[in-house]
């Protein structure tokens, strides 16, 4: 399934590319995220476990989150793994950034591929749509909240 959205950030690319790159906020942001955790001996990879309470996609999931790929401060690729409510998740998302300096705002674009099985797979790919929209749209609102005042 293809996944693609973006995100104006009110921010400068550098002060955007440093939340993007700071677990601690990424964590504070994710729907149902408590903490990422650090796999030892892996650069840029976290453990992550999330209640998500969202229609047909609520429960419990567990997974890893790495960052690769990173071009700072203009992209970086994030794959995702994880699995819950009888499913497996698993999917690489290209993240881009772009500043328009006239208007001092970051846009965060995303073109991501996903690959699901099991139980969530039956819901159908417009309802899981909907529902990663809503819930990267949270992720980003939630993650603009930390951007430092002005």
């Amino acid at each position: 399934m293809e996944l693609t959205g973006s995100y104006l950030f009110e921010a400068d690319q550098d002060t955007v590319w440093k939340l993007l790159m700071d677990p601690d906020a990424i964590a504070k942001a994710i729907p149902g995220v408590k903490e990422l955790i650090p796999v030892e001996g892996e650069e840029m990879t976290w453990r992550a476990a999330a209640k998500v309470g969202f229609a047909a996609l609520s429960g419990h999931y567990a997974g890893v989150i790495k960052m690769s790929e990173v071009e700072a401060p203009t992209q970086y690729r994030l794959t995702v793994n994880g699995e819950g409510q009888q499913s497996v998740i698993g999917g690489t998302a290209l993240i881009k950034l772009t500043f328009n300096p006239e208007k001092n705002e970051t846009l965060v674009h995303w073109d991501a591929h996903a690959n699901i099985s099991g139980k969530i797979a039956s819901l159908g790919q417009r309802l899981i749509g909907a529902g990663a929209n809503v819930m990267s749209k949270q992720f980003f609102h939630e993650l603009a909240k930390q951007l430092p005042t002005r």
